[in-house]
């Protein structure tokens, strides 16, 4: 299958999921950038050991950002960023094996209680 398509980004990451939670439609620039980000969490995937992830948050349009308290320049809002968790692995799991990744190794990666913030941004950031 190729992707994008009209339902995934990538093999496991569907635009559902890394879409903006309020429904709107992503620019076209943003949406390569999802797709970008997406093809970069099939490899922390593989870095799990193939551990399905939860993407607690993906892109964010700018009026969803200040609605929900988001960073004023959040990578969210690029498309460039994903807060994951997952069943099967702890945030520190997904902390570690995000330091593999090398657009996450030169991106951002930040640890919080129940979620790891990753992104595809200039960097490297460490929180």
């Amino acid at each position: 299958m190729t992707y994008p398509n009209k339902t995934h980004y990538s093999e496991h990451f569907s635009k559902r999921e890394l879409d903006c939670h309020c429904g709107c439609d992503a620019p076209l620039a943003v949406e390569q950038n999802l797709t970008a980000l997406a093809m970069t969490l099939e490899k922390l995937r593989d870095e799990l050991g193939g551990t399905p992830l939860h993407v607690n948050s993906g892109y964010r349009c700018p009026a969803y950002n200040r609605k929900i308290g988001g960073a004023p320049r959040s990578q969210h809002m690029e498309g460039k960023a994903a807060d994951l968790s997952g069943r099967q692995v702890t945030p520190t799991d997904i902390k570690n094996a995000a330091t593999k990744v090398n657009a996450f190794l030169h991106g951002g990666i930040g640890l919080y209680p129940t979620f790891t913030h990753v992104d595809i941004g200039p960097g490297p950031r460490r929180w």
